[in-house]
């Protein structure tokens, strides 16, 4: 199979969504959970290629952030098209300003567990309320899925391969069917692996034989085994994690790495 097909069939299925529903674009460790429970689809929106940036001027920042930004000026990513409005985390200060500058659509800035202040933007955006039982319901999806990402990263297959079935699901906007594409790729086969932590994997996964990890700093979503649930578990999910990655995105403003930096 090839993944990528995954990707470029959801860039389609978001442009169909945005007519009957609202596709939200978030940028970081945004927990897509609460914002879903809302009715709408969210999509991760950063770039992950270094051919885009071949056309852009302004490549001031981290490699990610140049071809994310690029994406968005030039027009080219289908997810920022067809969203009406961006939520970012608050863990890296240029990239929610400067994404405010860069777009004329609605951009939230959303601050570590203020969860209060997301869920009363949510409501007035979309003129809805939160709904606790979808965000429950979500809540034990979004659960199962951490528990088959964590089984999945014990088998005895390629650690690129694990990688990709964890990226690319993501583009699978029926959570139903991601989980069961999830559940495809795990057999009973066992293998140690030594593991990875990066920031923002999908542009430089391929570079890497051990098994990637992310989810604890810019980009990704952390996966465990579980116990607690509603907004607990979303305080267990995205907590913040105090070490560092192993490898530092080139020119990113968080870490300063003389070795072990890594480029698009």
């Amino acid at each position: 199979m090839d993944y990528l097909d995954i990707r470029k069939n959801a860039y389609i299925d978001a442009l169909t969504l945005r007519e009957s529903t609202t596709v939200v674009s978030l940028w970081g460790r945004v927990p897509w959970e609460i914002v879903e429970s809302f009715g709408v689809t969210t999509v991760y929106s950063y770039g992950i290629d270094r051919e885009v940036t071949e056309d852009y001027t302004d490549n001031n920042y981290c490699d990610m952030l140049n071809s994310s930004f690029a994406y968005l000026e030039l027009g080219r990513c289908p997810f920022m098209f067809s969203s009406s409005f961006f939520i970012v985390d608050d863990s890296c200060k240029i990239r929610y300003e400067t994404l405010k500058k860069k777009t004329n659509k609605d951009v939230f800035v959303y601050k570590y567990k203020d969860y209060k202040s997301l869920i009363a933007y949510l409501e007035e955006k979309l003129n809805k309320k939160f709904d606790e039982k979808k965000f429950y319901e979500l809540i034990e999806k979004s659960r199962e899925i951490s528990s088959l990402i964590f089984n999945l990263r014990k088998c005895d297959i390629d650690e690129r391969r694990i990688y990709e079935v964890e990226y690319f699901s993501k583009f699978i906007f029926d959570i139903d069917k991601r989980i069961e594409f999830i559940k495809r790729h795990i057999d009973d086969s066992f293998r140690e692996k030594s593991s990875v932590k990066l920031q923002a994997a999908a542009g430089v996964y391929k570079k890497f034989d051990q098994l990637i990890k992310e989810g604890y700093f810019c980009e990704g979503e952390y996966h465990d085994i579980f116990k607690k649930k509603g907004f607990e578990y979303i305080d267990e999910k995205y907590r913040q994690f105090d070490f560092k990655p192993d490898y530092v995105i080139c020119n990113c403003s968080q870490f300063d790495y003389d070795d072990n930096v890594i480029t698009y």
